[in-house]
């Protein structure tokens, strides 16, 4: 896998770093203008009170609990994929990028309550669906890229996979559109994200399933 890579890793840990830069140079001048949106500033550069973001840390890493004790008691932890140390680069990448693209520009805002709600479900399900848990796209060594193989995979530890990815997903764009987050700020999307990536490594570093 690439995020096994460490090049790969590391590239996109950097890459990830200098978005949330500019994302929060444009979070400054908010807060510096009072409330005024930078114009072309990236989506959720706004400002909301800590604790919300403290909240749904908490909440990704209850949501975790009761994703690791589903497994547990369905007898699939043992299936799970190993990763290298080097994942936990791109996992914390992932936490800024995938909110800023998901929960930042894919969802259809002022259009009601309606286009919200099924655009939240529709590109929640797309979330879940892009992470390669029920599919596998395998290129052979010395082989080219469009060369490879697609591997589906629909056995139950696949499955409940996707279907954390899909409850997470709609976590994190609850956080966003909840009351208490009127200005729409991605920063507790952000926050939790980070706490569930963090949370797997750990939890998957106590199971044996980082080497």
């Amino acid at each position: 896998m690439f995020q096994d890579d460490q090049i790969f890793s590391v590239f996109m840990f950097a890459v990830s770093a200098y978005l949330f830069y500019m994302w929060w140079d444009d979070l400054r001048y908010y807060k510096k203008n009072g409330g005024k949106i930078r114009r072309g500033a990236f989506a959720g550069a706004t400002s909301v009170p800590f604790k919300y973001c403290l909240w749904g840390a908490v909440a990704a890493l209850l949501l975790l609990a009761l994703h690791v004790s589903t497994e547990y008691s369905l007898g699939v932890v043992s299936e799970q994929t190993s990763f290298s140390y080097w994942a936990i680069f791109s996992w914390i990448a992932a936490a800024f990028v995938e909110e800023l693209i998901f929960r930042g520009y894919l969802v259809v805002q002022n259009r009601g309550v309606v286009a919200l709600a099924l655009s939240i479900l529709f590109f929640s399900l797309l979330f879940a669906l892009a992470h390669p848990f029920v599919w596998n796209y395998e290129i052979p060594e010395g082989a080219w890229l469009f060369d490879g193989v697609w591997i589906f995979d629909f056995s139950a530890q696949p499955i409940l996979s996707t279907i954390a990815i899909f409850e997470c997903s709609l976590l994190f764009y609850i956080l966003r559109f909840m009351p208490q987050n009127p200005n729409r700020s991605i920063m507790p999307c952000i926050m939790a994200h980070a706490a569930y990536n963090t949370g797997v490594y750990l939890v998957k570093l106590a199971q044996g399933f980082i080497a």
